[in-house]
């Protein structure tokens, strides 16, 4: 059993079957098995417009069923979907809503959609489950001007509410349109639809103040949901999911686990060869693939891509239209699925100067240094802002090209310094160029001041660092983009490669879409400006290496250099 039956409840079922035990037990068994309520008690249009009881289909079975795992473990539900679009997540999403707070006292229930239209059509859903409800667990409720439903006591009179105040529970259906909110009230249920689709000024600051009214109790739920909409926010928190580093439990719903997803197969039909890797890889059947490609040339403008975004068949696909991209994002997928090198994980202990072992170190190695060969470390900076991006650097062989290490995390200042200072000298004393925008001098000043760091890269008139500005943006930019394009060089990181997938041109400036970060972009694009122009650098090294060699051997044997 997973929910406490109010008592408006208990009392109208005891005089209503008191005496027929046998609709007693039945009327539990349905009340205490979800899909069975669904089907017995609520009632949903169809796409035909017939009402019809609410049977689930195996995709929201599936949903239901980890819902009511989650609960009957007694910890809160935090579930994240990235779906197909109408497969009925709403529809059962509402439905477990409704069960919870129209059958239990004192529930907060809190839901927000995309738009005002969006937010009435999932209000309406609400109201028609509770129209259609038996009248034995339709409980009490009072009429509002809002989109709310109240399950409370109507009488005028406080006597008779006290005497029987009802659930005291309450379901609100907003829209992310709003300026504000959930500002005040604890949230038990909580249904986040279309996430990807809220507008985008609004979304991190809605999710925010969501998320922190919603209890953090047992039996809470916690419901996001959305299909893709390329490279933001919520695309964000579906990553963050997947890797572990939140609660929310990551659940992925394929276009082909709608059982309506299905059309006749005409005569002559015949698959393409992309068709056929589709139908092999995901065990599809020729109606399945009838269906895609016409909703293809009918409601995707004949774009495979679009049909991706709108109706994935894995999670990464879903993500690979993402506005004016400056990559083929398949081709970036392909490149990020075929790196067979996986680094293994270092901290950067820089007040020993040493690089240790750690599972969750900031630091990835991929391949060690050789005692011959040269190597640079191009740092880009933290803008410094709360939503800043974050501090980048790479380590790259000068011959190859070939990447070496990786650097990734968020430090004050002086610490960046000094994990850049201990990086380098532990790849030979590798070329450091730092980006000097933004926070860059203070990390170079630590550098230079504090730690006196023998090869520095500077820009032009003697000023140290790397400067990225109008003229040599473009030119970054566009090597990075052939380097990619091409394939120039062996990169390790697929974190890079994902940073591809979200720049956009942006009115003629190339830059991460709204809500993601190019900090990795940037920190390997000055390797590999810096590494057109380290030759003359590292030969100076070695030249001042053997003058400073030879004056040591000098004064070691007394010689003064004089006649």
């Amino acid at each position: 059993m997973v929910i406490a039956l109010a008592k408006e409840h208990q009392r109208r079922i005891k005089r209503k079957l008191q005496t027929r035990p046998d609709k007693l037990a039945e009327l539990k068994g349905i009340l205490f098995d979800f899909e069975l309520f669904c089907f017995r008690m609520l009632k949903i249009k169809n796409k035909q417009g017939k009402v019809v009881p609410l049977e689930l289909n195996d995709a929201q079975r599936r949903y239901a069923k980890r819902v009511f795992h989650d609960i009957a473990s007694g910890k809160p539900v935090r579930i994240i979907i990235l779906k197909a679009r109408q497969m009925g997540f709403s529809t059962v999403t509402e439905a477990i809503i409704y069960y919870f707070s129209s059958l239990q006292e004192a529930k907060n229930a809190f839901i927000v959609a995309q738009s005002s239209d969006a937010s009435s059509n999932l209000y309406d859903m609400f109201q028609f489950y509770y129209e259609r409800v038996p009248t034995m667990i339709q409980p009490m409720s009072r009429k509002n001007n809002a989109r709310k439903l109240t399950f409370e006591n109507p009488a005028i009179r406080t006597v008779d509410r006290r005497k029987n105040p009802g659930l005291k529970s309450k379901i609100t259906v907003q829209t992310a349109e709003s300026r504000v909110l959930a500002r005040s009230d604890t949230i038990h249920y909580l249904h986040a639809s279309e996430v990807a689709f809220w507008p985008a000024k609004k979304k991190k600051r809605h999710l925010l103040s969501l998320l922190a009214a919603l209890s953090k109790e047992s039996g809470s739920i916690g419901i996001i949901e959305s299909t893709a909409n390329g490279m933001e926010e919520f695309k964000q928190l579906w990553d963050a999911a997947v890797r572990g580093e939140n609660d929310f439990i990551p659940l992925f719903f394929a276009w082909f686990e709608m059982p309506d997803y299905r059309k006749s197969v005409p005569p002559g039909f015949e698959l393409t060869d992309e068709e056929q890797e589709l139908k092999d890889k995901y065990n599809l059947d020729d109606e399945q693939l009838q269906w895609r490609r016409y909703t293809i040339r009918n409601d995707c403008g004949g774009d495979a891509r679009q049909f991706d975004q709108e109706y994935p068949s894995e999670p990464d696909v879903a993500f690979l239209l993402s506005g004016e991209s400056i990559f083929d994002n398949k081709f970036i997928k392909r490149l990020r699925d075929a790196i067979r090198v996986i680094g293994s994980r270092f901290e950067i202990d820089f007040v020993k100067n040493k690089i240790v072992p750690s599972h969750v170190g900031e630091l990835t190695i991929y391949q060690q240094p050789e005692p011959s060969k040269r190597y640079i470390l191009a740092a880009d900076t933290a803008k410094g802002t709360e939503d800043g991006d974050y501090d980048a650097a790479y380590v790259i062989e000068e011959r190859t090209g070939e990447m070496c290490a990786a650097l990734h995390g968020k430090w004050d200042t002086d610490l960046y310094g000094k994990k850049l200072n201990t990086l380098g000298l532990y790849y030979n004393t590798a070329l450091l160029a730092v980006e000097n925008n933004n926070t860059g001098e203070s990390v170079l000043n630590t550098l230079f001041n504090a730690c006196h760091y023998p090869l520095l890269f500077l820009h032009k008139k003697g000023r140290l660092g790397w400067n990225t500005n109008p003229a040599t943006r473009p030119v970054m930019m566009s090597d990075f983009k052939e380097a990619i394009r091409d394939e120039l060089y062996i990169i390790h990181c697929p974190e890079l490669y994902g940073e591809c997938m979200t720049l956009i041109d942006n009115h003629g400036k190339i830059e991460a879409d709204s809500g993601c970060h190019d900090d990795r972009v940037l920190a390997y694009s000055i390797a590999l400006q810096i590494r057109q122009v380290s030759g003359r650098w590292f030969e100076w090294y070695e030249e001042r290496q053997r003058e400073h060699q030879q004056a040591a051997v000098q004064h070691d044997t007394g010689e003064t250099g004089w006649l």
